[in-house]
């Protein structure tokens, strides 16, 4: 599916064209909450649409720290209409830089680390972090980014890739974004597993990340 079908998509629905409406207008990012009492509609109903919004890359999940103790707050904002080129340039100039350094793949799965541990939705409080529900949520997070991921065994085929022309220029620098993506995930799910590898191009039309149990940690 392509850019522009997500965006058909998302905005086929009243309900996400509104809540899009409402970060335009607003002057900082909001939160789900504050989108709820914007629109009166159920938390829920609120993140599932705002999934759907980043997925169609309408939307931008944030960082917010207020200085209080624990996790930052999770805050969303619009996507400026004119700015789809703009990310893929800067996407271009940030893997152009990190392909040719001794250490650029370490700091793109760094990075993709770090994005994995914030983008993963938790697991409900008292639920078992087995394998089953964490892979299951690494999927959704993978899906929500466009890369059709789909289960086999104890692994993630990915049937597409968003970044794909990006990853055939750099491709151990976006590869590894990637794969920490995928692990950083699962660190933060607490999972009983982690990634094994990935290996781009397993097939013409996919890549395929490998899940195995994680090493015992000292």
């Amino acid at each position: 599916m392509n850019g522009k079908t997500l965006h058909h998509r998302a905005l086929a629905d009243s309900s996400r064209a509104h809540l899009l409406e409402c970060l335009r207008a607003s002057e900082r990012p909001l939160s789900v909450d504050e989108l709820a009492s914007e629109v009166a509609r159920h938390p829920n109903t609120i993140r599932a649409h705002l999934a759907v919004l980043e997925e169609a890359e309408l939307v931008v999940v944030r960082l917010e720290h207020d200085g209080r103790p624990g996790r930052p707050r999770r805050v969303f904002a619009a996507v400026p209409e004119d700015a789809e080129e703009e990310h893929a340039l800067l996407a271009s100039a940030l893997a152009s830089s990190l392909e040719p350094l001794p250490n650029g793949v370490e700091i793109a799965a760094t990075a993709g680390r770090s994005w994995g541990r914030m983008l993963v939705e938790r697991l409900e409080p008292g639920r078992p972090a087995d394998e089953d529900a964490c892979v299951d949520r690494v999927a959704s997070l993978l899906r929500r980014r466009g890369f059709a991921p789909e289960r086999e065994e104890s692994a993630l085929v990915m049937h597409r890739c968003p970044f794909r022309e990006l990853a055939e220029l750099y491709p151990r620098v976006v590869c590894g974004f990637h794969a920490g993506l995928i692990d950083g995930a699962l660190v933060e799910l607490d999972a009983p597993v982690g990634l094994g590898d990935l290996e781009p191009w397993a097939t013409p039309t996919s890549c395929v990340a490998r899940i195995g149990p994680r090493p015992a940690r000292a």
